[in-house]
């Protein structure tokens, strides 16, 4: 099967770990950092990135536009596209066709990625800034000789609310399960967000390996669907919220 490098953004995270300074309006790096750039001997060169959205700054807002800037700072082409969940970007890989330098999965889906042989091996010596990553973010569950992986974001996941449509300050999760918000519910098209909800109803392992706690998650969430017909997003969620 072929392989592809994955997750590790090993140049774009060099650009993102060194400490910033502006000296001008328009500028955000000192002398050193232009210099380190302009030497890593990109010019010239593609990078093919895959991502989920807002994961990188655009340059929306008043914040710095990443990607521009390690084009403008190394001479090299991002070819940077986004991803709406894990499953939509494992399809696209393993349909084959297309072939990316660097993309950034969940940890359940690296380790699938590692299982099916579809990731090389990292060269730490393209990685100097490694040394900025926390000790409990390395050789993590899903790639324990931390052979093919860097961590590059930790999250957590979390319920917001819209004040005006909601009377009560939440306190589980158990309001998107709510009849009176029928048709006003935003739920993961993601399959292992959604389960983990259910899972936390339902004080179940978000790592079972029990078939029947996975099947009891499973009618929560299809009960969830019959009370409230939740609209499945993901990043689309942004925009929704905000329009209200």
């Amino acid at each position: 099967m072929k392989k592809y490098l994955i997750f590790v953004l090993s140049l774009i995270m060099c650009f993102c770990a060194l400490p910033f300074s502006a000296f001008a309006e328009d500028e955000y790096f000192t002398d050193e950092q232009i210099e380190y750039y302009k030497n890593l001997g990109l010019q010239g060169t593609t990078v093919n990135v895959y991502n989920w959205g807002e994961y990188i700054s655009d340059g929306s807002e008043g914040s710095m536009d990443v990607v521009s800037e390690f084009e403008r700072l190394t001479g090299a082409k991002v070819n940077y596209t986004n991803y709406e969940s894990n499953e939509n970007m494992y399809s696209k890989l393993a349909g084959g066709g297309v072939s990316y330098d660097v993309i950034a999965p969940s940890d359940y889906m690296i380790d699938r990625l590692i299982d099916e042989e579809m990731l090389l091996p990292l060269d730490y010596n393209n990685i100097p800034n490694m040394k900025y990553i926390s000790e409990d973010c390395q050789y993590l569950f899903y790639d324990p000789e931390q052979i093919y992986t860097v961590c590059f974001n930790v999250g957590t996941t979390v319920l917001i609310y819209n004040k005006e449509m909601v009377e009560y300050e939440p306190d589980s999760w158990d309001i998107l399960w709510d009849e009176q918000y029928k048709g006003k519910v935003l739920m993961f098209n993601n399959s292992r967000d959604a389960f983990a909800i259910a899972q936390a109803m339902l004080g179940k392992d978000f790592n079972s390996t029990d078939e029947q706690d996975w099947v009891e998650c499973a009618q929560l969430l299809a009960e969830q669907k019959d009370k409230t017909n939740p609209v499945y997003v993901m990043d689309e969620i942004f925009n929704l919220m905000e329009s209200g």
